[in-house]
């Protein structure tokens, strides 16, 4: 609410992604419906508020896509596979939100790569994870964290040294989520200091070049 109160003058847009409880369960509860719930009680207009669900062909979702890009919905909540590739919507996004977390390091990369593009009017863009201490999130970002690692030992060599690097520093954002949702203090210690022996250990290697 916070964010949407402070961009409100350059009517800023958020991207909310959600990959768990896409569909309605048996009980009839649905994730998607209970954040727009949520939002609309903490004071932004049902009107703003966008599910990718709601277009269902190419042409209701472009048109989404421009009401998001006018600022009229100032808020779209969808999946990875629903607001991926051919989503441009940056031109006013101000914040993008992991309310969970994707099966792939990449996935992180095509969710964030929605914000984080040329086109945005904002100089400045936030994005947020949110974990569940002592849940299932802890089992997630574990397994990001692993991924990313074997991707970067494996993207090694001069030849791909940037990449590789980028790779990395992913990794230890995923350690330090981890961390967080484990809700163990020493967990986290721990991935910080791993973290910075590697920051430090490359910073070694590149000066010794």
């Amino acid at each position: 609410m916070r964010v949407a109160a402070e961009s409100e003058p350059v009517r800023g847009t958020q991207l909310v992604f959600c990959d768990l409880g896409v569909r309605e369960t048996e009980w009839g509860f649905s994730v998607y419906d209970e954040v727009v719930r949520k939002l609309v009680k903490r004071g932004i207009p049902q009107s703003q508020i966008a599910t990718i669900g709601e277009a269902d062909s190419d042409a209701k979702k472009q048109a989404l896509f421009e009401k998001v890009r006018a600022g009229a919905v100032r808020v779209l909540i969808g999946s990875t596979a629903k607001m991926g590739m051919g989503t441009n919507v940056q031109k006013r996004l101000v914040a993008l939100h992991h309310l969970d977390a994707p099966w792939k390091p990449a996935e992180v990369e095509q969710r964030e790569g929605r914000i984080l593009r040329q086109g945005n009017l904002n100089a400045e863009v936030a994005i947020y994870r949110y974990v569940t201490e002592g849940s299932f999130d802890a089992y997630m970002w574990q397994a990001l964290e692993t991924k990313a690692r074997f991707i970067a030992q494996v993207m090694t060599g001069d030849s791909a040294v940037r990449r590789a690097e980028d790779i990395g520093g992913q990794e230890f954002s995923y350690a330090e989520v981890k961390a967080i949702a484990s809700g163990n203090p020493a967990v986290l210690t721990l991935a910080e200091a791993e973290a910075e022996l590697q920051r430090l250990a490359v910073a070694e290697a590149q000066s010794c070049r």
